[in-house]
């Protein structure tokens, strides 16, 4: 999504949710949140990316659930409870996944003409920025969530998960030693 599809669908407005990673405000398009829960236990899995918290079990689905501040590269407060923290359930590309927030502070509509392009030209670590939006004198940076959220694009970038040629050393080796038995 950027500002030009919605300037050429006709729309004047967007209706976004805006969420708080530390004191930075994000939004995404509300069409593409499932829903927003309170933070839960989740069930780690082994060797996966650091962004990535483990998963839980939402009503019989299992879903994949991301910590937003190190999927975005923000320091985190380290031993401070946070009471407002809560886990946006995002439906994109045919995937739902979850996103630790620090806070969902609301839901607004958006007119297109308060949205400017980013002023860095994205590049492979940033290009999920689509804009910026300008709203009662607050700046909050627009996200797409079908490029921050592909996981299996996410999954084979060695610089965030684990090495990718250690695992197909790992399944080789696993494999010859199946083959001793």
């Amino acid at each position: 999504m950027n500002k030009e599809e919605l300037l050429e669908s006709g729309q004047a407005e967007i209706q976004i949710i805006i969420f708080k990673l530390g004191s930075e405000e994000y939004a995404v398009p509300i069409t593409c949140v499932q829903e927003i829960i309170m933070n839960q236990e989740k069930t780690r899995i082994p060797k996966s990316p650091s962004f990535v918290e483990g998963v839980i079990n939402l009503r019989g689905q299992i879903i994949p659930v991301i910590d937003g501040k190190k999927q975005f590269n923000l320091a985190a407060l380290k031993n401070e409870t946070n009471l407002d923290e809560r886990i946006m359930v995002i439906e994109s590309n045919d995937q739902t996944i979850g996103m630790i927030v620090d806070e969902v502070s609301e839901v607004i509509h958006l007119a297109v003409d308060d949205i400017e392009l980013p002023p860095v030209e994205a590049t492979d670590q940033n290009d999920y920025i689509w804009g910026v939006g300008k709203y009662h004198e607050r700046l909050f940076i627009l996200v797409d969530p079908e490029k921050f959220l592909n996981f299996n694009q996410i999954i084979e970038n060695p610089k965030t998960s684990t090495d990718t040629k250690s695992i197909e050393n790992n399944k080789k080796e696993k494999s010859k030693n199946l083959e001793l038995v």
